[in-house]
């Protein structure tokens, strides 16, 4: 007969034999994971992450008890929820912890995916677009967009501003401005409060001022380094002051949508921005404010841009319908 497995304890272990036998078949059969935090020179930490902040990580190791990494030193984090019993049930037992291979996904990544806190940063850029038609009417044009955003803990802040003259022979066809805030405040990893502001003024059309004020609750579907797309519904204020009509001041519900994507290992940006409205009032019945267009960077502070606006306006006084196409460069910050 074979010797049981018991007779290989001393005799005042016996009794513990099944259990060891037991929990050793455990150990054998199930993977031990553990939280690990693999940095920029190479080494890792292992233990249960614990916190997780836009500037730093707090790591559990066990043997050294809690510690803080510097979040600008991770270079990719692999999260695991151990089994029970826990990691040191196998570290007593002399077991070496072993990792599952490293995710292609980096620490940055993975912060960027869940859009609750950021650090501070900034990005901006400018886009110009000038044209000039020597024919039997010579035309020049020039378009100015100017774009800033902020990213600050749970807010994000963006800023508009552009301008659009054309002259033809001489004269004056347009000349016109819009300037924009809509700043936005995350409750939630993907639900935030957006607020919204604008202001615009054009000089040859019969609506010469515009104004908006209006808030709402939005939904981030996605938002990391390939790209985000959100979507909110706004209640705003609106008053509209015409050249040669009363000044009119109505509600209306929104739809505002901001969506960009990185295509071809960034080699190109296609983005599409809008707002489309239903006024509470019969004066003003339906608004539509969009712009879509591609980028293509030459170099990280320059790149090739073209666009198509659109700007339409339905009421009783006259409507609005301007389709702007622009080709022009960008200059990046």
């Amino acid at each position: 007969m074979p010797p049981r497995f018991s007779t290989f304890f001393p005799r005042p272990f016996q009794g513990f034999a099944p259990c060891f036998s037991a929990l050793l078949c455990w150990l054998v059969s199930s993977p031990l994971w553990a939280d690990t935090l693999w940095l920029e020179n190479g080494d890792r930490i292992t233990g249960k992450a614990i916190e997780k902040t836009a500037t730093r990580w707090r790591i559990d190791t066990g043997y050294a008890g809690e510690i803080d990494i510097d979040a600008e030193r991770v270079e990719r984090v692999v999260l695991d929820e151990p089994p029970a019993p826990s990691i040191k049930v196998a570290n007593a037992l002399g077991f070496a912890t072993q990792p599952k291979p490293p995710d292609p996904e980096t620490a940055k990544e993975k912060a960027a995916s869940s859009p609750t806190e950021r650090p501070f940063t900034a990005s901006g850029g400018v886009d110009i677009a000038v044209e000039y038609d020597h024919s039997t009417a010579d035309t020049q044009e020039l378009e100015l967009d100017l774009r800033q955003r902020i990213e600050t803990g749970h807010w994000r802040h963006h800023w508009r501003a552009d301008y659009h003259r054309e002259y033809r022979d001489g004269k004056r066809r347009k000349n016109d401005w819009h300037l924009a805030y809509s700043p936005k405040r995350f409750f939630a990893p993907q639900r935030f409060w957006q607020g919204r502001v604008s202001t615009n003024r054009d000089w040859n059309e019969a609506l010469e001022r515009r104004f908006s004020l209006g808030a709402g609750p939005g939904y981030q579907l996605w938002d990391n380094e390939r790209g985000a797309f959100s979507l909110s519904a706004l209640l705003t204020r609106n008053r509209y002051e015409y050249a040669n009509e009363g000044d009119e001041n109505f509600q209306a519900g929104v739809l505002q949508w901001q969506f960009n994507r990185y295509l071809w290992d960034q080699l190109f940006e296609v983005y599409a921005n809008g707002r489309a409205g239903r006024a509470l009032t019969r004066s003003t019945s339906f608004l539509l404010d969009t712009e879509t267009g591609l980028r293509y960077p030459f170099t990280e502070w320059a790149s090739l841009q073209m666009s198509v606006e659109t700007d339409w306006v339905e009421n009783s006084v006259e409507d609005l319908n301007d389709t702007t196409y622009n080709l022009g460069i960008g200059l990046n910050w």
